[in-house]
């Protein structure tokens, strides 16, 4: 999202999209909530239905996956803290799904050279 009239039709459409599945009482997978609150669950399942276990770019790396170049994030709205006159502010973070995701092994090109130098 690069102007502000994109984010701001971004998150008109995301409001939508969570009030809608909302309404519907769709099922929030369990990985889903165990690491995400509910509105952000559903703005997951909102972007991308088939979700079912995300993380960000760093917490993969950590668990020896790498995300697949190109794979598109999803965005979700991290609470940052409260302003001089008691606003909540948010920032914007983006997780993937497993399925954007791969293992990384000895025969991954990038992780030998990293082995190599150790």
């Amino acid at each position: 999202m690069r102007s502000k009239e994109d984010k701001v039709a971004f998150i008109a459409n995301l409001k939508a999209g969570v009030k809608a599945l909302e309404d519907s009482n769709t099922p929030i997978p369990n990985s889903l909530l165990e690491s995400f609150s509910p509105k952000n669950c559903l703005a997951i399942l909102y972007q991308r239905p088939s979700a079912t276990n995300c993380a960000g770019f760093h917490a993969w790396k950590e668990a020896g996956r790498s995300v697949i170049k190109g794979a598109k994030g999803i965005a979700i709205l991290i609470p940052l803290g409260v302003d001089e006159e008691d606003n909540l502010r948010f920032s914007w973070r983006y997780v993937f799904d497993i399925a954007d995701t791969q293992e990384l092994t000895k025969e991954s090109p990038k992780l030998a050279r990293e082995l190599s130098l150790a």
